[in-house]
Order: C-alpha cells, then sequence, then structure tokens
C-alpha cells in the first residue's frame, strides 16, 4: 500500500497543516489534491482485505486528526473529528469508485477480449486447498453490491454505470 509515502507526504506540508492563518476548509482541499492521488495511485489493480480497508480508514483518519493537531493521546473519538471537519470518511468509497470505472472501461474495449476473458473465464485445472485469495472482482461485487454478471452488463451501458458509481460515492 502507498499509506506511508502519502504519511511522509503530510509531514512535508506540516509548516502549512500548524498555521493558525490558513482555514481549515483550504487545508482539507490541499489533502485531497496533494495527499489523496499519493494513497490511491494504482488502487484500479488491488485486491483489498478488510485488513487493508482498515488501513486505509484509518491512514484517513491520521491525516484528518493531522490537520486538527489532534495527538493520540488526546481521548477523541473518530466521530468528533469528522464532525469538527465537517466531513465523512470518503477515501475507501474514491477507492472502489475508481476501480468500478476502470473495470467498466477495461470491459467495454473492443479491441482486446482479454478482460472479458479474465473476469468471466475460467481457468483449467484443480484449485489449491485453503481459502481462495481475495481477487479485484470479489472486492467489486462486494463494494457495489452487484454480481460478475450485472457489473459487466451495467458496464456495456455507460450512463448507467456512472449513475451507479455515483451511488455508490454517495451510499458510501
Amino acid at each position: 500500500m502507498r499509506i506511508g509515502m502519502a504519511k511522509k507526504k503530510m509531514i512535508e506540508l506540516n509548516n502549512i497543516l500548524k498555521d493558525h492563518n490558513i482555514p481549515i476548509e483550504l487545508k482539507l482541499k490541499l489533502l485531497k489534491c496533494l495527499i489523496w492521488p499519493v494513497v490511491m495511485y494504482g488502487c484500479e489493480a488491488w485486491s483489498q482485505k478488510k485488513d487493508d480497508d482498515k488501513r486505509i480508514e484509518a491512514a484517513e483518519m491520521w491525516f484528518y486528526r493531522r490537520i486538527l493537531r489532534v495527538t493520540w493521546t488526546d481521548k477523541r473519538t473518530n466521530e468528533s473529528v469528522l464532525k469538527e471537519l465537517e466531513t465523512e470518511r470518503t477515501l475507501l468509497n474514491l477507492i472502489n469508485a475508481k476501480k468500478l470505472k476502470y473495470v467498466g472501461h477495461a470491459l467495454r474495449n473492443h479491441r482486446t477480449s482479454l478482460m472479458k476473458t479474465v473476469c468471466e473465464g475460467r481457468l483449467d485445472g484443480r484449485r489449491r486447498k485453503g481459502r481462495p485469495p481475495m481477487s479485484l472482482l470479489t472486492n467489486l461485487t462486494t463494494a457495489c453490491g452487484l454480481s460478475l454478471h450485472q457489473i459487466v452488463q451495467k458496464s456495456q451501458d455507460r450512463a448507467g454505470r456512472q449513475q451507479k458509481v455515483r451511488s455508490s460515492i454517495a451510499n458510501g
């Protein structure tokens, strides 16, 4: 994950974050413009586990607490921090939306059917013992609440896919 790189960039912005003359709204915009892209770089291909989701949400709260200069020893709940900033957790939803956009784009590509083969095809041979590994497609089906067949159908309808992506971001 790229959380460590994003935290390093956040620490480099320390002079801006400590400045009392800069409003919090501007600091939030800087966070979303300068730090979120570092975290989300290449997220279209991530296959996340629940632990990874928790790490992303924890990092997002770390960024918000850094903006408010809340130390780890302060007895503040995440909800109080979000309420003070007048924001909600959005990073995980943005990552899932980027994944949906990418899969829709790849499935509509008529020049190559590789993505369709990967999404819809089966591999020959026997499955290994143990729990099956988490895949990108499993992440997508759990994130948007649709089956793989429904995702493929909706990806053919660009307007419908965009509407589903927007609603998944809004519902969070």
